[in-house]
């Protein structure tokens, strides 16, 4: 921050390689940290204000500069974080604003405000996975967090795998499905949603190993057994969802795919050798695909 109070914060988006909906039941995740980016910058103003590329962002810069106790800021953002592709772009700018701020801050005391401002900002009570994996991912790891207890440590990610993002274009308001229901069933322990979790929680330990042993094969088994739980179990997948994770299955140098996120469309994960990014993306001309390389976080000294 300059003498005169003006600041830039920079943040990244995330994916989470696996661990879907646990996070909201205190469970283990593995995000990461990717090379799409949010900056921000601003100064002192006499009020809120925000030009942004990213939609509807100023109730968020609003709610963490009044979750840090910040005077009202002038502030401008750049993207390449799109929104709605299961990278979230939300977290990243309230990291970078954050970050801008407070660049002094713990990185998990600065993730746990970003998720308290998304709460007030939405009035939706949302988890602090996203924010952890913007503030505290590291280039060339993923970041295995107790969602429970936020214990975190990092698992060392191969520079040889690419992920890649697919959208689906399948696009619904999570208002419009039934994710809520499935939310209340998970926490009430409904046996077919218990069965998700539980599996999905030891596919979570298991990933994580994989990565340290260098299994790659077994990434991929365990990417396609958290597709069919999400899709049977859990029931968050769709046909036009599976049919494409499924074409991906197939293309050569894709160890897995599944779906990502709330689910009922959205995005697509998959883990790709690298090298075989052009020939995944003319096999999927059809729909967009994004190549991402995992990144530092925000508060990463």
């Amino acid at each position: 921050m300059t003498e005169d109070g003006a600041w830039t914060g920079r943040a990244p988006g995330r994916v989470n390689l696996i661990g879907e909906h646990v996070d909201y039941l205190g469970g283990l995740v593995l995000p990461a940290a990717v090379d799409r980016f949010t900056t921000v910058t601003g100064a002192p103003a006499e009020r809120w204000s925000l030009v942004s590329e990213v939609p509807d962002g100023l109730p968020y810069a609003h709610a963490i500069g009044h979750e840090l106790g910040a005077p009202p800021q002038a502030m401008r953002a750049v993207s390449d974080v799109p929104p709605g592709a299961g990278l979230s772009s939300s977290a990243a700018l309230l990291v970078a604003v954050a970050a801008g701020l407070r660049p002094d801050l713990d990185g998990a005391t600065a993730a746990l405000a970003c998720q308290r401002a998304e709460q007030r900002a939405t009035g939706v009570q949302v988890g602090v996975m996203d924010q952890f994996a913007s503030a505290l991912g590291r280039c060339g790891h993923a970041l295995l967090l107790d969602c429970g207890t936020l214990e975190h440590r990092l698992v060392p990610f191969p520079d040889d795998l690419v992920i890649a993002v697919i959208d689906s274009g399948v696009h619904r308001s999570l208002a419009d499905t039934p994710y809520n229901q499935r939310r209340q069933e998970a926490e009430r322990g409904t046996p077919k949603r218990l069965r998700h979790v539980e599996s999905e929680l030891e596919r979570v330990s298991a990933f994580a190993a994989a990565l340290e042993a260098g299994e790659r094969d077994r990434l991929g088994e365990l990417l396609k057994a958290s597709h069919r739980s999400l899709r049977d179990d859990f029931e968050v997948s769709t046909p036009a969802v599976d049919a494409l994770v499924e074409r991906a299955w197939a293309m050569p140098g894709c160890l897995g795919a599944r779906i990502m996120g709330a689910g009922f469309g959205g995005s697509i994960l998959a883990l790709l050798d690298a090298g075989t990014e052009a020939g995944f993306a003319r096999a999927l001309e059809d729909v967009a695909v994004r190549f991402c390389r995992t990144a530092d976080g925000a508060y990463v000294r």
